[in-house]
């Protein structure tokens, strides 16, 4: 008989002095073994959930809980977190909240060493981890340096070593680049088929995660779907739910008229063999899909010359960067985590200075200006928002630039903003007090208040589901269509080819390898592998039926298009 090994009852829950429940009677079962996905917007209750399971609500967080809530057998509503030591081993979405030690080394080795492990078995496990997870070169890291993506790494194999009978993880791909988010799904498939860990991930990022799940659950405060991965992406689908992303290759099959619904690409490639067939007969495919570039002004208004940046430590973080950026233009930078997008960034309002070369913006050189006179050209939203936020409620954070420049109008502009973004509940609250998808959002809004010629977004999609990423992308591509000058440093691939991208740049151990228009550089397939970046979807399905040659779309809309112009010359 199959073992319930975590079995939520009728679960409500409130957030202390909140009148608005997190979760309402949530109800869930996990047999153990199984491999779980809890998907649901922004703000659903997904973290919340993962916290109750690991007894730190109410045990850390207070609030009002109702319900029943078990572990193996063990009440953790009651007993809270110590009860279930070695059991769960939970990974959640700030990285930076969970590191506590110096170096990478020691994170790895931390909980062992408090749980007694013997010192043989801790470089026994913590070798077979790093090597799974190719973390060899992170190893003597001080933890301060790692990027967020290289964190979220460590966190995992910090949890992985441990070797916990049931492992959580909370929004696990939100700071990794594709190629590593690739390398953790296949590594968490491996424990649950041949460790047999039973495995729950809370996460809106479905397209490369739900093929091996057991379960796909739909969580937004209470349980909305439940059940096999297949029936529900369908049942997603049918729904026109804006939350979720699912996968690319499920949602073109259903638009298509198919039965069945693939849930990865090699899946539905095999199943639409014969569109290779029906496409070549097309005569106008070339014309169809010319090359297009948004208008940009010839005016350079950033000039990057020979920049190189070593840190204090002698890594080399920056090397021989070459780049120009126009006026108008939409710039997005992409590379694996660590290839230096983060470091090139802080260049542009002078948080950094060139070790070699020299920086540009609007003429000055960015080496004799200080950050604030900076700021008044370019304003940067950085990769945690928790950086950027210093004052006390969330509208005196909107309106702490705006004060400082003297705008008028700002408490206006800033509950505007914050209607904007839904964040006008929050107006009283602290930024620290948001879920991770509102903090992005809230120092977004910061930003746009002063109102910055340039525009410069780290990883902004990260803690956002699809619903936000959607906002984001119309209103980033809005901004621009306005005069703004934008540059996004992303891994978000899917979320770039939503926006009007004049040029891409691939980077790669600190240098750029290529750069050009979306349409060129998102089909050199040998570059980008090399680079440890991950096409869009479209990208590997176009190439998947040896198409690339008469045909380079970006976006789904572009393809089915083209089915259909086929059918018709074929009808």
């Amino acid at each position: 008989m199959v073992k319930v090994i975590i079995d939520v009852d009728d679960l409500t829950y409130y957030y202390p002095g909140s009148k608005t429940p997190a979760l309402v009677n949530v109800n869930l079962k996990v047999e153990e073994g199984e491999f779980v996905i809890i998907a649901g917007p922004s703000g659903g209750g997904k973290s919340t959930l993962c916290k109750i399971l690991t007894g730190l609500i109410p045990h850390s967080y207070g609030g009002e809980i109702r319900g029943k809530v078990y572990v193996n057998g063990i009440n953790v509503i009651e007993k809270g977190p110590r009860a279930i030591i070695g059991l769960i081993g939970a990974v959640f979405q700030v990285p930076e909240n969970q590191i506590v030690n110096l170096t990478v080394e020691e994170e790895l080795a931390f909980a062992l060493e408090n749980l007694g492990v013997e010192p043989g078995v801790i470089k026994e496990r913590i070798n077979e981890v790093v090597k799974r997870l190719e973390l060899e070169h992170l190893r003597r890291r001080s933890t301060v340096e790692l990027s967020g993506g290289e964190a979220q790494k460590v966190l995992i194999a910090s949890t992985l070593v441990l070797k916990p009978r049931i492992l959580l993880l909370d929004e696990p791909l939100a700071h990794l680049d594709p190629y590593s988010s690739l390398n953790l799904i296949r590594l968490l498939n491996e424990l649950h088929k041949v460790e047999k860990i039973t495995i729950i991930v809370f996460e809106h990022r479905l397209s490369e995660l739900v093929k091996y799940a057991d379960k796909l659950v739909v969580l937004n405060k209470r349980v909305i779907m439940s059940g096999e991965p297949r029936g529900v992406v369908r049942e997603l689908i049918k729904s026109n739910d804006h939350t979720i992303e699912i996968p690319l290759v499920a949602e073109l099959s259903y638009k298509l008229g198919m039965d069945n619904i693939p849930l990865d690409i090699d899946e539905f490639i095999h199943a639409n063999r014969y569109l290779n067939d029906v496409i070549n007969h097309v005569n106008s495919v070339n014309s169809s899909y010319a090359e297009e570039t948004p208008y940009v002004s010839t005016e350079k208004i950033i000039t990057i010359n020979n920049l190189w940046y070593i840190y204090p430590n002698n890594k080399v973080a920056l090397r021989n960067i070459n780049l120009e950026i126009h006026k108008g233009e939409i710039v997005v930078l992409v590379g694996a985590n660590g290839a230096g997008k983060t470091t090139l960034l802080k260049h542009l309002n002078g948080l950094l200075k060139p070790s070699k070369g020299a920086v540009y913006v609007y003429g000055h050189d960015t080496r004799s200006k200080s950050i604030a006179e900076l700021s008044n050209y370019v304003g940067i939203v950085f990769q945690n928002p928790l950086h950027q936020f210093f004052e006390e409620t969330v509208i005196d954070e909107v309106l702490a630039a705006a004060r400082i420049r003297n705008i008028p109008n700002a408490y206006e502009k800033a509950v505007n903003l914050l209607k904007f973004f839904n964040l006008e509940q929050y107006v009283n609250k602290s930024p620290f007090e948001l879920s991770v998808g509102e903090q992005r959002r809230l120092a977004i809004a910061s930003i746009l208040i002063y109102d910055p010629p340039v525009l410069v977004f780290d990883e902004p999609t990260a803690g956002l589901d699809k619903g936000w990423r959607n906002e984001l992308s119309e209103l980033i591509n809005q901004l621009n269509l306005n005069g703004k000058t934008i540059i996004v440093a992303t891994h978000d691939i899917e979320f770039l080819t939503s926006l009007r991208v004049s040029k891409v740049v691939v980077m790669n151990n600190g240098g750029i390898v290529a750069q050009g228009s979306p349409r060129n550089v998102l089909y050199q397939q040998d570059v980008l592998l090399s680079s440890r970046v991950v096409p869009p979807q479209i990208v590997k399905i176009i190439m998947g039926l040896s198409l690339s040659n008469r045909f380079r779309p970006l976006r789904a809309n572009e393809f089915l298009e083209l089915i259909n112009v086929a059918r018709c010359e074929n009808a």
